[in-house]
């Protein structure tokens, strides 16, 4: 014969009904924070801009989204086959792309005045660079470097062992809160 207090359980489950809740949002809250934590520690530190993007949203209220807020993630994620290069030198979306160039290409240099011989030869020599650049990529790809799926493997292990624990830790102190009442 089995016996349980499942009924008493949830008469008091009942009883904190919002604080229940209110304990799981917050720990789901804490387990996103994680996450986006380990994503970032993952992520390639390309200027920061992706790794920075990467924060835990709410979606509802017990979801979180949590994923990286640029344009280039996923390809960052999941990486370039050969056989497209980047857009051209003078394509707005090419920008970003231009201007970690030239911070990396003249780093430490005096900026020039612009329409002045060495400006030209400045912005002569980021094309080259940039045309040189997207001859790599078009040829060789990037490399993916994945920051989404370990973590995401990882959690889809352990978060429902966790949150099996947390409620079953919510559950004995409520039962332990009945019985204390009722003592």
């Amino acid at each position: 014969m089995l016996t349980h207090n499942a009924h008493e359980v949830s008469a008091a489950l009942d009883l904190q009904g919002e604080d229940l809740e209110r304990s799981i949002a917050d720990e789901l809250a804490r387990i996103s924070r994680e996450v986006s934590r380990r994503m970032r520690d993952l992520a390639p530190k390309y200027r920061s801009e992706l790794t920075n993007s990467i924060v835990p949203m709410p979606d509802g209220p017990l979801a979180w989204v949590i994923r990286p807020g640029v344009e280039h993630g996923l390809y960052r994620e999941k990486g370039q086959r050969p056989g497209k290069g980047l857009p051209r030198y003078f394509d707005p979306a090419a920008k970003a792309i231009v201007d970690w160039l030239a911070s990396k290409a003249f780093a430490g240099l005096a900026r020039v005045r612009k329409g002045t011989g060495r400006f030209t030869a400045r912005e002569l020599e980021l094309r080259d660079r940039y045309m040189g650049l997207s001859w790599h990529v078009k040829r060789k790809g990037l490399r993916a470097q994945p920051f989404v799926e370990p973590v995401a493997l990882v959690l889809e292990r352990s978060f429902p062992q966790r949150m099996a624990e947390f409620v079953e830790r919510l559950v004995r102190e409520a039962n332990a809160g009945r019985s204390a009442g009722t003592t």
